[in-house]
C-alpha cells in the first residue's frame, strides 16, 4: 500500500485535479464540493484564480462521491448536531389551502430550515432521514413523483401526505436510515394553522 507523505498532507488538491480524478466536468466540480459541505479556497488573490481543497478534506470529499456511486449510503453519521445532512419532508401551506409537501436534500438542514422559516413561520417538518449522500434526494424525488403531482420543482401535492410520508419511510428504512425528525432539537416547535405561502418556497432550493 502506497504510504502517504507528509509532505502530500500539507498541499492542497485543485479542484481540476479532483474534477480529472472524480469524471467531473470542470465547470460542475466547485458545486459538487460545496454542495457536500467542503469550502474550496485560492491561493492568490485576484478573480478566476485556480481553486484548492485542504488535502483531507479532498481525501473526504473522493470518498463521499465514490460511496453515492456504489450507492453506499452513510447515515448516522458522528458530525455536529448543528450540521447535519439529510433529506427533509416539509409540509408548507399554500394559497389554496392546501398542504404542500417539500422534499429535498441539505448539507445543513438547521440552517436550510431557519431560512424557510423567516419566509413561512408555520411550515411543519414531518420528517428528517439523517444522510450524507445527496444522491438519496434523488431517490426520495422519484418515489414521490409515484405517488402525486410535482408542482414545482422540489414541491409536491398528496391526496394523501401520511400514505407518501410512509411510502417514503419505508424506502428510507430499506436502506438502513430512520426518520430522526423527534431527536432534532430546531423542529420541536408548535404547529400553526396553515395561512399559506408556499409559493414564497418556489424558488428557494
Amino acid at each position: 500500500m502506497k504510504e502517504t507523505s507528509s509532505t502530500e498532507i500539507d498541499r492542497p488538491v485543485s479542484l481540476k485535479q479532483l474534477a480529472e480524478e472524480l469524471g467531473f466536468h470542470t465547470s460542475s466540480v466547485r458545486k459538487a464540493v460545496v454542495r457536500r459541505g467542503f469550502v474550496p479556497f485560492s491561493l492568490s488573490e485576484g478573480k478566476n484564480k485556480p481553486l484548492y481543497l485542504k488535502y483531507e478534506d479532498a481525501e473526504s470529499f473522493k470518498k463521499q462521491i465514490v460511496n453515492e456511486r456504489n450507492n453506499a449510503v452513510v447515515s448516522n453519521v458522528g458530525i455536529s448536531p448543528s450540521r447535519i445532512s439529510g433529506v427533509y419532508f416539509i409540509e408548507v401551506p399554500s394559497y389554496e389551502g392546501k398542504n404542500r409537501i417539500k422534499i429535498g436534500w441539505s448539507d445543513n438542514i438547521s440552517d436550510r430550515l431557519s431560512t424557510y422559516r423567516t419566509i413561512i413561520p408555520d411550515l411543519r417538518v414531518r420528517a428528517v432521514w439523517q444522510t450524507t449522500d445527496a444522491w438519496c434526494e434523488r431517490a426520495a424525488l422519484k418515489c414521490a413523483e409515484r405517488l402525486g403531482p410535482r408542482v414545482h420543482q422540489e414541491l409536491f401535492e398528496f391526496e394523501d401526505t401520511d400514505s407518501a410520508l410512509s411510502e417514503l419511510t419505508d424506502l428510507f428504512s430499506k436502506m438502513g436510515i430512520e426518520n430522526r425528525r423527534q431527536q432534532m432539537q430546531y423542529v420541536a416547535q408548535p404547529d400553526a394553522a396553515p395561512d399559506g405561502n408556499s409559493a414564497a418556497l418556489h424558488c428557494r432550493r
